[in-house]
């Protein structure tokens, strides 16, 4: 459960991703152990990838994949099962030590590497037929500009950037509030907003150190603008009407998915691709 802080003072990024570091790695131990994430049935055959996004992407048998923000590896995991040659990438040492040990237990074609995405290019070289993200990344990301130069830089000519989130109109929702109600900003700010933790969005009662985390608001123009100057080329935007995650405004329809109240019509999650001229 977070909640967000009024605080003009925020610290300058380097700071505020270090912060989120530390969190991510506590967070990371939390899911390893939890039902959320559920590692004993992924070992035992499980699929966490959502059937759109296996749809959208395609086959993958033969294919080189880089998954970025991959945390604890379930996804990589997944794509890998599929025939992907998969490199997976998170800031958290925890998490990859974790996704790195899954890999090895299921017999996988997975390597992992510590990395904030941001400087990436400083770490790994290479390019990768499918650079893919999913799932409650953006947020973690200071500058959609920079991001998606580095992203870019690791798709090979003719390969996609394929990446599927919650929807920048979602995030503007009030999430204290029973009602559909707006409270949250839209439009970028350079500095982020300083949101207090209680626990992990997969475990609310787990206890953890951290006390805050900082996260950045971006638009969908944002988004779209940095994918094109970036050098990719949009094959689709995807909206759909379901958010994957819990708000006192939404109603559970399916497992993971919720929705508006009847006759309110958002775009709570989306996915896009990206192709490489």
């Amino acid at each position: 459960m977070t909640h967000q802080v009024p605080d003009s003072g925020q610290p300058p990024v380097d700071a505020a991703i270090a912060s989120n570091k530390a969190l991510w790695d506590e967070w990371a131990a939390i899911h390893a152990q939890g039902s959320w994430y559920n590692l004993d049935a992924v070992r035992a055959g499980a699929d966490k990838l959502r059937p759109y996004e296996v749809a959208e992407i395609g086959e993958v048998a033969g294919l080189s994949l880089l998954h970025l923000q991959c945390q604890i590896g379930t996804d990589s995991v997944s794509w890998a099962r599929r025939g992907a040659r998969v490199t997976g990438v998170d800031i958290s040492s925890v998490a990859i030590q974790i996704a790195t040990d899954l890999a090895r237990d299921v017999g996988v074609d997975a390597q992992f590497v510590v990395s904030d995405v941001m400087r990436l290019d400083e770490v790994l070289t290479g390019q990768w037929d499918i650079v893919y993200a999913s799932r409650g990344i953006l947020g973690w990301l200071p500058d959609l500009t920079i991001w998606a130069q580095i992203v870019s830089r690791f798709v090979a000519p003719g390969g996609f950037l394929y990446l599927t989130d919650v929807h920048p109109v979602a995030k503007t929702l009030d999430p204290s509030t029973p009602e559909v109600r707006v409270s949250q900003p839209y439009w970028h700010r350079s500095e982020p907003f300083r949101h207090a933790v209680q626990g992990s969005y997969a475990d609310p009662s787990a206890l953890v150190e951290s006390s805050e985390k900082y996260l950045w608001t971006h638009s969908t123009g944002d988004l779209l603008t940095a994918i094109a100057d970036a050098g990719l080329r949009l094959e689709f935007f995807h909206e759909f009407p379901w958010l994957d995650r819990q708000l006192p405004s939404l109603t559970q329809r399916g497992q993971r998915e919720f929705i508006p109240p009847h006759g309110i019509e958002l775009p709570l999650y989306f996915s896009l691709r990206a192709r490489m001229p």
